[in-house]
């Protein structure tokens, strides 16, 4: 099974990425009985994109012929796209990419089962558009 993990660095001992389309990295291993048998390293092609960077990062994720992904903070587009292509996406834990494998292997992970929504700053901390009380 191909899984496809957001990354904050090109290695299995890289975090984990909270953000889909605006990753740095997308860590694409080769899981066979539980075991990775090998790995990948790519740049996400979307992270510089202007707008649409989800659509453009489920594409290439669906191009990779992977079955699931591991990422935080999937919008409705993307999410759209990849339920298309039957890709199964999952919400990781604080810790490495291969951590996380290790999570999924062992159904520690919760599937993602509606998208990411909200507005400009969706991902922040809550302080964006007159947050903390102020207008």
């Amino acid at each position: 099974m191909k899984v496809a993990v957001t990354s904050m660095g090109n290695s299995l001992d890289s975090q984990v990425s909270f953000v889909f389309g605006r990753c740095p990295y997308f860590i694409i291993a080769d899981m066979e009985n539980g075991d990775i048998k090998g790995d990948s390293s790519v740049e996400n092609p979307a992270i510089n994109e202007r707008g649409g960077a989800g659509i453009k990062a489920a594409q290439f994720i669906a191009n990779q012929e992977v079955e699931v992904l591991i990422s935080g903070a999937v919008g409705p587009n993307a999410f759209d796209i990849l339920k298309q292509v039957g890709i199964k996406a999952y919400m990781p834990k604080p810790g490495t990419v291969e951590e996380n494998l290790k999570l999924l292997n062992d159904g520690q992970l919760e599937e993602i089962a509606t998208p990411a929504t909200g507005g400009p700053g969706a991902g922040g901390r809550g302080m964006g558009r007159g947050g903390m009380g102020r207008r």
